[in-house]
Parts: structure tokens; C-alpha cells; sequence
């Protein structure tokens, strides 16, 4: 691979280019240090290096290549002075994560406007890897916002096991807050953030949603979504023709006064 091709896919100006090798379906690039000296974190005097082993990072990936890793080395120093042993860390190449922090933020603004899943398929990574990462960055990369129409509804971490509160902006669609439960005390919690600014309250007819509300936001004016009053509406509807078919077996004038309620009023 051409070297100024490889100084262009990787933006690490303070490593120098060593060398590459593919291993099997991936290309690994290797770098090196410029000739430096750590001082000690505690007495700022001179360290030695003690021993020194490579580490691989997932840097990138391209349509051509695919994931493409990085290899550096990682450095164990001793003081002379203080006797302290350390590991000499590297600016965005976490020592515990399989990669650098700019291919976490990458993979997280990926994600917005996809699927996690659709990510971790083409990229490929394991799921939990990928939404990891999202909850982590995501929140950084999306708009600040002063919103005063909220959305307020339940939702499921799994499944008819673990549920939540969500709290989202009408306007942007973004989710502002997320509470663990579905009581009163949830639904307070994941309004607290938003309390002092909201102006109306978008949720249903939860009896927790209405007390969450007067506590947190007295003074917000509760609106009920179409979902719910639409499915009042249709309850009612099936009521009213189960109680008129009652008194026979033609259902002609039921339809009719069922066709005739669902109409707008001016018709």
C-alpha cells in the first residue's frame, strides 16, 4: 500500500509509519514512537524503560479495505528516582478498549439516523460493542435544545421484564432523559430535567403520568395524545354496537350509526 495513501487513512501525526502486514482479512499498520522520555507523574524525574509490548487498535474503515487496526507499542517505565512503575498511556488509544477513541466517536455518529444493528452488520462488530459506544458519545454529537413540548411514555428494556420513562422533544425527536420504571417516581425523575422550562406535557392517561406531573410541573398544561383518544373513541364505538346488536340479527342500522359517529362533526 502506497505510504502517502497510508498518511491520509491515518490521522496520528505524532506516530511514525513503520510498516504494514495483512493477516488474514485485515490490514494491520504499524507504528512507532519518536524517541521520547516519560518523566515520573509523582516526582517529574527521569524514567527508564523496563519493558515494552504491542498493542492492536481498530483505527478506521474503508469500503476497499475494510476494518483497518493499528499497532503500537506500549511502554512500562520506572522511575530512578521515586522507584514508581507506570504504563505510559497514549492520548485517544484507551489501554482497555479494542479501539482508538476517533473510531468510537466514528462508529457512534454512525449510528444516528441507523439502526444499531444495521451498523454492527457492516461494520462488522459485535452489537453490544456498537451500542456501547452510542450511549456513550451519542449524547455529545446531538444539538442542545430548550424544549417546551415534551413527550412523556413508557417504553421496554426487555420485554415483559425491565420497563423505562422516556422524556423527547416534540420538535427535534430527541430523547432528553430515560428513567428506570414505570411509576410515579420514574416518570418525576424523567421530567426533573426539563421541568423548569417545559410549557406542555404530551402523555396518556396513566393516573402515575397526571401525579408525576403536578408534582414536577404544575404549571405545564397536560395534553393527551391522538393514539389514546383515538382508541377511547373506537372502545366506545364497539360498546355502542354490541349494545344495539343485541336486540337482533341485522347489523344494517349498526354500521350505519358506527359509519355515521366516525365522521367529522361538520359531517
Amino acid at each position: 500500500m502506497p505510504s502517502p495513501f497510508i498518511k491520509d487513512l491515518i490521522t496520528l501525526p505524532s506516530f511514525l509509519i513503520q510498516g504494514e502486514r495483512k493477516e488474514e482479512e485485515r490490514w494491520i499498520f504499524e507504528r512507532s514512537l519518536p524517541p521520547h522520555c516519560p518523566i515520573c507523574p509523582t516526582c517529574f524525574g527521569r524514567t527508564i524503560n523496563m519493558s515494552s509490548k504491542r498493542k492492536q487498535w481498530i483505527h478506521g474503515y474503508t469500503n476497499t479495505v475494510g476494518l483497518f487496526w493499528i499497532e503500537l507499542p506500549i511502554e512500562r517505565r520506572r522511575c530512578q528516582a521515586c522507584f514508581l512503575t507506570f504504563t505510559v498511556s497514549d492520548p485517544g488509544l484507551p489501554s482497555h478498549s479494542i479501539a482508538t477513541e476517533s473510531f468510537q466517536h466514528w462508529v457512534a455518529q454512525l449510528c444516528i439516523g441507523k439502526t444499531i444493528q444495521e451498523v454492527a452488520r457492516l461494520l462488522p462488530l459485535a452489537y453490544t460493542t456498537v451500542e456501547r459506544w452510542f450511549y456513550q458519545y451519542t449524547p455529545a454529537l446531538l444539538p442542545t435544545s430548550n424544549p417546551t413540548v415534551v413527550c412523556v411514555d413508557e417504553f421496554a428494556f426487555r420485554k415483559g421484564h425491565d420497563d423505562g420513562v422516556a422524556v423527547m422533544d416534540t420538535q427535534t425527536r430527541n430523547v432528553l432523559s430515560i428513567a428506570s420504571g414505570k411509576n410515579k417516581e420514574a416518570i418525576v425523575e424523567a421530567l426533573q430535567p426539563v421541568a423548569s422550562k417545559v410549557k406542555y406535557v404530551v402523555s396518556d392517561l396513566a393516573p402515575a403520568m397526571r401525579k408525576a406531573m403536578e408534582k414536577v410541573c404544575p404549571k405545564a398544561i397536560h395534553v393527551l395524545d391522538h393514539f389514546h383518544v383515538i382508541q377511547l373513541f373506537t372502545d366506545a364505538l364497539e360498546r355502542c354496537r354490541k349494545s344495539l346488536a343485541k336486540g337482533g340479527t341485522k347489523h344494517g342500522s349498526v354500521r350505519r350509526v358506527c359509519r355515521l359517529l366516525s365522521q367529522r362533526p361538520e359531517k
